[in-house]
């Protein structure tokens, strides 16, 4: 009896170590009050994805935590080292924090930004290459890292749309078709490096992560069998680009997420991002975000690489014509600023002229009128900008 117990305890203690994994590993930045509460919301959300996915491969889930004092890359390498993985295992990783200019100028995702490099940051493409090391030597099936980049804020009462349902038939088979199914190192990003990566302050949600739920809620439900032919991460992408794009449709700002993916078999990334305006002739979405960014964004880093950005789509002795709008109230004209000084005052406090109440910031910025150096240039500068400032509790 004694020998069948210790056999039984030696069976048990070997399928354990066998048992396939999904490790789960949260860099979350949270020593800011503030942006510290929003990411507990952004975990939460993940862990609805997490979860589900354990469930559908029949997974052991295991998570972790880097933060506060471990917030360093020394310590997030040692991380990904030390996990006991096997070759059947999966890997996610979630940032979410401030985002600093890439490495690589041509760079898809912004670097982490991280306590032992502030000003630098950690690359993705170098926290990719540590998941490499394990693929290579056999002990990774799947590594995706998801960065959300969350530092402004949208006022505003709308949520990203609920999923319609369909079948709950076919859930398990669509977990596994994604993470089973793709062997490989998969980076998604809630926003192209310099561009606004957006906040609904109203409900603590990360607009990015919130629409990543709603997309794979609606991949777990599709209408047939057939349906699982297109299950993949370009489809969660697209899916979680559709959801963004609906929540700004009547706002003056964009985001634009970002997929790469790398096949076991292949050495190349495939890049999907959606299309963007390449021409500086009309610039609105993409100068308007960057304008509303800078006048929420309070980190210093950050306000420099956006003034710098937004400095290449203008001439240097560009002017900006302002109209405030504080409710009912409104300046009587417009004013007129130079570009440097307008860039350095558009997170400043404003008074309502009316009340002589001070706004600590302001709502919405929306481009109105352009006029460019050459026009008939394939990139012409912006010379004169003209813009209308809405301050004050307004819900869109």
């Amino acid at each position: 009896m004694k020998y069948l117990l210790t056999l039984f305890g030696a069976l048990f203690i070997t399928l354990s170590l066998q048992a396939q994994k999904l490790h789960v590993l949260f860099v979350v930045e949270n020593e800011d009050p503030e942006f510290g509460l929003l990411q507990l919301r952004s975990e939460a959300d993940m862990l609805q994805i997490l979860e589900i996915a354990a469930w559908g491969l029949g997974y052991k889930m295991e998570v972790m935590h880097l933060s506060k004092q471990k917030f360093t890359a020394t310590d997030l390498q040692q991380a990904i080292d030390s996990l006991p993985t096997g070759a059947k295992d999966i890997v996610v990783m979630y940032y979410a924090g401030y985002g600093l200019p890439p490495t690589n100028n041509k760079g898809f995702f912004a670097n982490w930004k991280l306590r032992d490099n502030p000003a630098k940051g950690l690359s993705v493409d170098e926290v990719a290459g540590w998941l490499e090391t394990k693929q290579k030597a056999q002990k990774l099936h799947l590594g995706l890292i998801l960065s959300e980049y969350s530092a402004q804020s949208i006022h505003s009462s709308q949520r990203v749309p609920d999923t319609p349902g369909t079948s709950m038939a076919y859930r398990q088979q669509v977990v596994q078709k994604l993470f089973s199914g793709h062997c490989g190192i998969v980076k998604m990003g809630s926003s192209l490096p310099y561009e606004p990566s957006w906040v609904n302050k109203n409900h603590s949600a990360p607009l990015f992560t919130e629409s990543l739920v709603r997309a794979f809620e609606r991949m777990l439900m599709p209408s047939d069998s057939s349906a699982l032919k297109q299950v993949s991460f370009r489809q969660l992408h697209a899916y979680s680009s559709n959801y963004l794009n609906r929540y700004f449709n009547d706002l003056p700002i964009s985001q634009t997420p970002v997929l790469e993916i790398k096949s076991c078999q292949d050495s190349t990334y495939s890049t999907i991002i959606e299309a963007r305006p390449d021409s500086l002739a009309a610039p609105i979405k993409v100068v308007g975000g960057l304008l509303n960014s800078l006048a929420q964004n309070k980190d210093t880093l950050q306000r420099y690489q956006i003034k710098k950005q937004l400095a290449a789509y203008f001439t240097p002795n560009a002017t900006v014509r302002v109209v405030r709008l504080y409710g009912m109230n409104r300046i009587p004209k417009p004013k007129e600023y130079n570009l440097k000084m307008y860039l350095d005052t558009i997170c400043l406090p404003s008074k309502n002229p009316g009340t002589q109440e001070v706004i600590p910031n302001m709502m919405y910025l929306y481009i109105g009128k352009i006029e460019t150096d050459n026009p008939h240039s394939k990139r012409p500068l912006i010379r004169q900008l003209s813009v209308s400032e809405t301050w004050g509790n307004v819900s869109h």
